[in-house]
Parts: C-alpha cells; structure tokens; sequence
C-alpha cells in the first residue's frame, strides 16, 4: 500500500465520519425543535400544496428527513398534520446543527486530534530522517578511518545500524586510544617502558610505598663493553643485543614474578630503557634484601650468555647499581641518580657485578649532601642575596623587566652556581623556605623602584615546579604582594616550559586568577621541553622566553633563524610578548632585532647586578626619563 492510497483511504473515511456524525447530531437538533415548537425560524405550509419526499441516500447530512422545495428552498418537516407542515429551512438547520457547542466542541476536539497526528508524523518523520543523516555520517566516518563495520541494509532498522556503528567507533577509538598510549611511553627499538614514562611510574609507586610505609628497590643496568660491539660490527647489530637484553630482562621479571602490565597501555612498568645501553627494574616491594639480590644475580647470568647474531657470537656483561627507597633517595630522580652511582662504583671495581648504594660512594654525592646541609644553614642565617638582571626593548634600551636571581656566597667554598644548589633545593623540598624569601624580597625590592618612579617596570621571579606542586600558588602571590605593596601589575612570574605542561588543572586555574588580579606569566626556556603550537594556545602565558640555544645557533643555523622569525610573528599574531634570552654581542642584538624580536636579555646588556648598582644606574640617571614614560634606560656599553 503506497503512502498516497493510505493517506486518501484516511481522508474519506473521516469525511464520512464527519459527515455521520453531522446527521446524527441533526436530527437531535429537529427532535429538540419538536419539543419547542415555538422556535421563530419554523414555518407552516398548507400540505395539500406540498410535496413531502424523504431525503436522498447521496445527502448524508440530511439522510432520514422529509424534505420538501419552497420558494425556491429546501425545508426539512419538523412536525406534520392532515393540514399542515411545520418546517424549517435546511441550509439554517444544518447551521444550528454545525454552531451547537457540542459541535464546536467536537470540531475542536478534531482539529486537536488531527494537529497531533501532524505533529508526531512530522516528529517521526524528523526522527528517521536524523536517523538516516547520523547512520550515513557514521558510515563514512567509519570508512574514512578504514574501520571494518557491517555495511548499512535495508531491512535493518535504522536505530539498530546506528547502535552497530557507534560499537564499531567505540572499539575503534579503544583501540585508537591504547595505540596512543603505547606510542607516546614506549621506547621503540626495545619496545619497553621509556625513561619518562618510567619515572612518572615510580612517583606513583613511591607515593603508595610512603603511605603504606613499604621499602622498594631499584636496579640500574648499564652493558660492559657495548660500545665496542657498535664499533666492531655496527650500530644495526647493538640495536638487536639491546633488543635481545630487553628480551632477557622481561623474563627475569616473570621468572620473579614481578609483572605489573599497565592498564591503559599494556606495557610492562616495572621495566624500562633509560636510553643508550641502560636499563631499569623496579621492585616494589622488598621484603627482604635477598630478593632484590636474586634479581641482580639473575639479570647478571641472562646477559653474560652469548648473544648469537647471524654467525657472529658476541659476549657482553653487565654493571648493576641498587638503590633502596627510603634508605638511599624518596624521589624518583634521585633514586636513579643514587644507583647510577652504585652502578658506577660497580664498573670501577670490576665490572660484571652489582654494588647497593651507600651514602659515601662518590665525590659527587658527598658534595650532594654537603650542600644540602649547608644550603639549611644558609637559609636559616639568610645568607643568600638577590642580583637583578635588566631585560629591554631593543628600539630605546627601555627596561621591561628585572629578572630576580638568587646568589650564594659560601664562606668556604666561594660563590656557588645555581645550576647546582637550585637542583638540590628542589630535590629536597628546602626550595619551599628558599622560594619564599625570594619572592619577598623581589617584591620589596620592586616595590621601593616602582615607589621612586619606575612604574611600568616589573620584576620577574621564576617559579619552581616544587613550589606549584605544594603551594597554594594563587594565595602565596597575594600574599606577599599585599605584604609589599606591590601592584600586582608589577610582578612576572617564570615558568619553565617542562613544569607549565605537567600542571594539573588546579596550579593552571591558579595562574589564571592571578593574570587576572594582573599578574604576568612567563614561559621561560621555551624550546627546550614540548614545544608546540597547544602550549602557546591553551596555557596561560603573557610571554615567551626563547631559551639561549635559539639565539646562539640562529646565525650559524638557517632554520634556527627562521624559527625565531616565526616566534616573533606569532607572538604578535597571539598578543604575547617575545624575549630573547643570552644576546652577549651586538651581532646577536642586531640579527634578534632584525627578526622582529623586540625585548632581549643578556651580557650585552648587562651581567646580573646587585639593587644598589641598579638603583645607581637607572634612578639617578633616567629621573626625567621616568617621570615621563614611567621606566627607565639601560645603556648599553
């Protein structure tokens, strides 16, 4: 039955309906008049003069009264005698009968019913057609993707196909999602953990080891001899021996039973290449130290048997250093660090053998924690001081900002770099009492030079990763603002480009609020972590710190050169400013200039210097400069 004929068969049968009920209710209403004879519209005839015939079947309304023709209209008989006929003219007794408010009622009544029908056909008809459009759109979605699905059929229901589209998109991106996560963790020659998803997986391990009070220990395994198997025989066949250890490796783990698959990628965790020829197992719970030593025994054994590759034999060993958290290191990185030095004193004392971590292996790690206790005394007797280095606009040497940096006079040991206690402040946390005395002190000196004149000038302090991750970094800030009287205007924060990309959501909604309250943030050492297009998007950044390395090789290198043009526009395209970091010459400061660059930062300008030269230079010198444009000239020499 086609959609017409249906539609057609529907339409007479509700005239006929219609009209039906029409009749009936008509002769109700000449009933009624019969009890009411009295109606004015009733007319009486003589009957000898009439002729009285009942109505036609063909007029359906009509159908069962006695009608009759009189001057030149249709009379319906309401009441007869011998003599005479009562009757009412049929065109006003269909109109009574259709204006009675029974019938209106059911007019209405239809007219609601039918506007129903409308809708829902047309919200079926919606419906399929969605249906259709999401189907079709699945469909060539799925099949831009190459993904195997079962192709759409007539005689399936479309809600059904959809359902078997979505399950297939759904595994796909399962699938997609898995893949992703190996590729990004996954060292791909080895086709193990690589070192950086290695050590966000011993964060986690160590967190629960603190909170449920556990011991666990690390193996470092560093190859003997095998840069002269890529020597010898060439870099093809050490990449099959190092895919070979990795081999051995994962079945010490089973053989101990130490698998621990992660769940989203699938990949063995408690194993990693940390790069070149080194490798990493994780134990993490030590029951006992024997344990940890059957592993190293083992991993020993698998990787002094011969390695067997075409028809050459190859014999290689392997130095492994232990490290115990708590005992040796509570960090990640200093855990490793703590059996790279065993394992360094392994290969000293002969190599082919595993040596546990002890507080006094190595010159370096005795000076670790030499500083570490001194660095505690210095902060204690404040024994730190400020330098303050200018960053300018390369047009009129304006000063832009002073970048804060922290000095160390070591009584004994003399000026100490922060390339080397700043690392270790980090790793122990003392970067917390550290971190807050420079802010404070940045501030109060920010807010003296801004109070004499210097009012567009800021003061950029850099911002450790520790500091966000135990800070409250939003009340820290207003904090120490509203101690100082610092505007908040006043104050950059720099963010190294690495800490700025691991952010949780809360420090990134922290940053947020004080760009808000005016505070500026920088990306600092932009270049030198995860570069990319997002980073410049989505965190919260007013400025970019082109790492030094940018600026060193942009006139040796050509693609250096042109990534530095392409920063410059693109900050300006994005309303961020770009900041050349280490210009020491004027070939450097003309070539950044030329680029576009307009603020830089270096030994041309000037060395870090202490708050009495700055103040010497720029506010006794630049007074009417000052007044005017609310910061002052730092001439270069």
């Amino acid at each position: 039955m086609t959609k017409s004929f249906r539609i057609t068969c529907i339409t007479i049968i509700t005239v006929m309906a219609f009209c039906y009920g029409c009749n009936i209710l008509l002769t109700k209403q000449v009933n009624d008049i019969q009890f009411n004879i009295n109606t004015a519209e009733l007319r009486t005839f003589e009957r000898a003069l009439l002729n009285v015939e009942p109505s036609p079947w063909y007029n359906v309304i009509l159908y069962g009264q006695k009608t009759f023709l009189a001057d030149d209209s249709q009379f319906v008989v309401i009441q007869a005698t011998p003599v005479a006929i009562n009757a009412i003219e049929a065109n006003k007794l269909i109109k009574l009968t259709l204006l009675s408010p029974v019938n209106i009622i059911v007019f209405l009544l239809l007219a609601l019913a039918i506007s129903l029908v409308v809708t829902r056909k047309k919200q079926s008809s919606s419906e399929k057609y969605l249906l259709k459009e999401l189907n079709k759109q699945t469909t060539e979605l799925l099949e831009n993707l190459n993904v195997v699905h079962v192709p759409s059929e007539p005689t399936v229901k479309p809600i059904i196909q959809l359902k078997k589209n979505v399950q297939a998109l759904s595994s796909h991106i399962t699938t997609y999602t898995r893949e992703s996560e190996v590729s990004i963790h996954q060292d791909k020659l080895t086709l193990l953990l690589d070192r950086h998803a290695y050590i966000e997986y011993l964060a986690e391990q160590l967190q629960i080891a603190e909170n449920n009070k556990l011991r666990c220990s690390l193996l470092f395994i560093d190859l003997d001899g095998f840069k002269q198997v890529n020597d010898s025989f060439g870099h093809s066949f050490g990449d099959e021996v190092l895919i070979q250890v990795a081999a051995r490796l994962s079945s010490v783990l089973r053989h101990h039973k130490l698998i621990n698959l992660s769940p989203k990628s699938q990949l063995e965790q408690n194993l990693a290449r940390l790069g070149g020829d080194e490798f990493s197992i994780f134990i993490s719970q030590q029951l006992d130290q024997q344990k940890t030593v059957e592993v190293a025994q083992n991993v020993l054994r698998e990787i002094e048997r011969d390695f067997v590759l075409g028809n050459k034999l190859i014999k290689i060993s392997a130095s492994i250093g232990i490290a115990v958290y708590p005992d040796s290191a509570a960090t990640p990185q200093s855990l490793l660090q703590m059996a790279d030095v065993a394992m360094y004193r392994a290969k000293t004392d002969g190599r082919g053998i595993f040596k546990v971590y002890s507080p006094e292996m190595g010159k370096k790690i005795r000076r670790y924690h030499y500083l570490l206790e001194e660095m505690r005394l210095a902060i204690a007797s404040e024994s730190f001081h400020l330098s303050f280095q200018p960053i300018v606009h390369v047009e009129d040497c304006a000063i832009d900002y002073f970048e804060a940096l922290i000095r160390w006079d070591h009584p004994a040991e003399g000026s100490i770099a922060p390339d080397e206690f700043i690392p270790i402040a980090e790793e122990s946390n003392l970067i917390l009492d550290l971190g807050d005395w420079i802010m404070l002190e940045s501030c109060r000196q920010m807010s003296a030079w801004h109070n004499a004149g210097l009012k567009k000038v800021k003061i950029s302090v850099n911002i450790s990763g520790v500091q966000l991750k135990h800070l409250d970094i939003y009340k820290f800030i207003t904090e120490k603002l509203a101690k100082t009287g610092l505007p908040a205007t006043a104050l950059m924060l720099e963010i190294t480009e690495s800490t700025l990309i691991k952010a949780s959501n809360k420090i990134i909604h922290s940053l947020e609020r004080l760009r808000e309250e005016g505070v500026t943030i920088a990306i600092d050492d932009f270049g030198t972590g995860f570069s990319s297009l997002s980073t410049l998007a989505e965190l919260p950044i007013d400025v970019i710190k082109l790492d030094r390395m940018f600026v060193s090789q942009a006139d040796q290198n050509p693609k250096y050169n042109q990534i530095l043009h392409t920063l410059s526009e693109l900050g300006q395209k994005l309303g961020l400013k770009i900041v050349a970091e280490g210009v020491e010459d004027h070939s450097q400061f003309e070539l950044v200039k030329s680029l576009g660059i307009r603020s830089v930062q270096g030994y041309l300008v000037s060395h870090p210097e202490s708050s009495v030269y700055v103040g010497h230079k720029v506010l006794q010198d630049n007074l009417n400069f000052m007044s005017v444009t609310g910061t002052g000239v730092w001439n270069i020499q």
